[in-house]
């Protein structure tokens, strides 16, 4: 072997070389797709033709089957208001979800549902801080995995 012969194969060897070293020190970009967010997304679409609007915000987290959760938001008097659960588990649950006022009444007026989610519509009386309350009930004992997405018009 020629020593040109030798410098190419130490070339190819070193560049061999620094692309692995290249590709093991910089980490691989994956998209990661929140299968529960989608769900309400898709849970949401008749209302969105129907003229809601999305807002881009949202609350995501886990629950044990038979957990509650709770979280406030504020609503204005005048503006109809929906509110989608989405869940990504693939056991058979079932989503339940309410709307309450400040001082504990049931505000909510219409409920949807599906097999990955369930939407409320709420048309507050008054502007103030209303509590969405949802629980997931079923036979799993995993992590269940949800998103909370809310519309207006």
């Amino acid at each position: 072997m020629s020593a040109s012969g030798i410098m190419t194969m130490k070339s190819l060897r070193a560049a061999a070389v620094a692309c692995v070293c290249f590709f093991l020190a910089v980490p691989p970009a994956f998209a990661v797709v929140d299968d529960a967010h989608s769900a309400a997304l898709e849970g949401a679409m008749e209302q969105v033709k129907d003229g809601f609007k999305l807002r881009q915000e949202y609350w995501k987290g886990t629950l044990k089957a038979g957990e509650q959760k709770l979280v406030k938001h504020q609503l204005f008097k005048g503006n109809q208001v929906w509110f989608w659960l989405g869940t990504s588990t693939e056991a058979e649950v079932k989503l339940e979800i309410d709307v309450y006022d400040a001082k504990g009444n049931k505000v909510s007026a219409e409920k949807r549902s599906g097999s990955d989610f369930a939407a409320v519509h709420v048309d507050p009386k008054k502007t103030g801080t209303y509590l969405v309350v949802f629980k997931i009930t079923g036979k799993t004992k995993d992590d269940i995995d949800w998103a909370l997405v809310y519309g207006w018009k």
